[in-house]
């Protein structure tokens, strides 16, 4: 395994460099093309990435549009929770911004690995409470803030994907038109 993702799940749980390099077998590496899918619609999430470089997108389509839920930047996870989860198709789509390289493993290695080792079931455990804690905060800013201070707190935590990506899929993630956020950098 690559330096940044051993020392991301060594800051979930206490591995040594053995259990790491052991499990450095059952992980696979990808490179998803700009434009290209990581996963579609309608598609069993079947497997869970770990973002060594570039960024994805999720996001679903509802009467011709297109809605922003997620970006997975560089040292983040990217999945659809729900089908990894509950086994269902997919309702979103990820699909790469740019480049980028994912480390993954299958969902039934993943749980066989939670099986058998109570260090990989505490990196479940506390990656569920993150992107619950943080699905939750989202929910909370999206109906408790206004339209430019949801922009202004996006820049602050994200300036890498205001750089890289369309203004369009950041007004979708952030709940508003793409108007709106123009009239918003405009007096920014």
């Amino acid at each position: 395994m690559d330096d940044p993702f051993k020392k991301f799940l060594q800051g979930l749980a206490p591995f040594d460099e053995s259990e790491l390099d052991e499990s450095d077998l059952l992980f696979s590496q990808a490179v998803i093309k700009k434009n290209c899918y990581y996963l579609k619609a309608g598609h069993y999430s079947e497997r869970i990435a770990y973002v060594k470089s570039g960024l994805l997108r999720s996001y679903f389509e509802s009467n011709g549009k297109e809605t922003t839920t997620f970006f997975a930047t560089q040292g983040t996870i990217a999945v659809d929770l729900h089908s990894f989860i509950q086994r269902i198709p997919s309702k979103e789509s990820i699909q790469a911004l740019e480049e980028t390289e994912v480390s993954y493993i299958e969902r039934k290695t993943l749980y066989a690995l939670y099986e058998g080792n109570w260090k990989w079931q505490q990196v479940g455990r506390l990656l569920m409470e993150h992107y619950f804690v943080e699905s939750e905060e989202r929910t909370i800013r999206l109906q408790s803030k206004s339209a430019h201070d949801l922009y202004e707190y996006f820049v602050q935590q994200h300036p890498d994907i205001v750089k890289l990506t369309s203004l369009s899929y950041i007004a979708s993630y952030l709940g508003m038109t793409p108007e709106t956020l123009s009239r918003i950098r405009k007096y920014r």
